[in-house]
């Protein structure tokens, strides 16, 4: 079985320059937005994970605890969670607080989704410095779990001290699922090793099948079978009544996602990257360019377009190929309109998640 979920980047589509920001279309956002993730449970995907980024229309999503709680109290039945907090933007004990209240909020629905971070100028806007993201991710994931599992804890580490504290409340479950994103093999390793599942994106799916074997590798060196439920692939997806059509909406829309992506995460300079991030000068170097051809990100995969009889088989394909247990559909993106992205979600529901329940990999 593979299971489906949404995944929400939640871009302001409408003009970048912040002195033209509209309040009214902001909260029409808002709304058909939560109307479209409520809809998700009503077609049968099995969750909703957004997304936090900051400084940019490329995501109105800062604060996506808040969403989690909201989407908790109008649905029933559909697990919720965010891929993925980022650790250096917040200080972990308030991670821990948060992620503890969400599970009681959600009633033990809670996904939970830490990162490191990628995107440079959200780091420079903020002024963190990126060359020490890595020990920052990777100790306030220990803090975070420390928080979790003990009535008092002391943590006494490079970036943050306490001495015999506890939070209040800690979370319903004994333990929380943790996702991680994942596209450096230094991190894919350590995920592993952590037993923590994680999720990548944009990359071709025979490079996402390298990438898992990577980390079953990794897992098996600790002594840890890793298995399909432990990495899930997000991919942007435009189902329509026809594949002209599909096409027509999918690629103006993809157009428009590239050009916020291109401004709000991709490095100023590829030839000198911060330390740790040397993975992502071969990730980004087809985004820095003038041109990223919609027909090639179609054929490796990153984007499923079509009827929903070819989305299904597309993604079919690519889960049987990469050996994963999930499904993260980008489906509302760029220029996409409210009517194309609901119809695209109810296609997706009425073709695609059958299949992927029955697909066994």
């Amino acid at each position: 079985m593979v299971r489906s979920w949404l995944f929400e980047i939640f871009s302001y589509p409408y003009d970048p320059d912040p002195a033209n920001f509209d309040p009214q279309l902001c909260k029409e956002l808002y709304d058909w937005k939560l109307d479209s993730w409520i809809a998700a449970e009503e077609h049968g995907f099995d969750g909703v994970f957004f997304s936090e980024h900051h400084f940019t229309p490329y995501s109105i999503s800062p604060s996506p605890n808040l969403l989690v709680a909201t989407l908790a109290q109008r649905t029933e039945r559909i697990r919720i969670g965010v891929m993925a907090n980022i650790t250096a933007f917040h200080n972990p004990r308030r991670l821990a607080e948060e992620g503890a209240m969400l599970d009681h909020l959600t009633g033990g629905r809670l996904e939970v989704g830490l990162g490191r971070g990628v995107d440079e100028p959200e780091f420079l806007r903020e002024g963190v410095r990126m060359e020490e993201t890595r020990a920052r991710f990777e100790e306030s994931v220990a803090l975070i779990q420390l928080a979790w599992s003990q009535p008092r804890f002391t943590h006494k580490g490079e970036f943050y001290t306490y001495d015999d504290v506890s939070i209040w409340p800690r979370p319903l479950r004994a333990e929380l699922p943790i996702w991680v994103t994942a596209l450096s093999p230094q991190t894919v390793s350590w995920a592993a090793r952590q037993g923590f599942r994680f999720t990548s994106v944009f990359s071709p799916t025979e490079h996402m099948r390298t990438i898992f074997d990577g980390y079953r590798a990794a897992a098996a060196e600790v002594g840890r079978e890793a298995q399909a439920g432990d990495m899930g692939v997000c991919r942007n997806v435009v189902i329509a009544d026809s594949e002209q059509e599909a096409r027509d909406i999918a690629e103006p829309a993809f157009d428009a996602l590239f050009a916020a992506f291109k401004e709000a995460a991709v490095f100023h300079d590829l030839d000198n990257v911060p330390a740790g991030y040397e993975h992502y000068q071969s990730f980004f170097r087809p985004f820095a360019g003038e041109d990223v051809s919609f027909e090639a990100l179609v054929a490796i995969g990153a984007i499923c377009v079509g009827t929903p009889a070819t989305v299904r088989d597309q993604i079919v394909s690519q889960l049987e190929t990469i050996g994963c247990g999930h499904f993260l559909n980008w489906g509302s993106f760029g220029t996409l309109t409210k009517e194309q992205t609901l119809r695209s979600y109810r296609l997706f529901g009425e073709h695609v998640v059958p299949a992927l329940r029955a697909l066994t990999v």
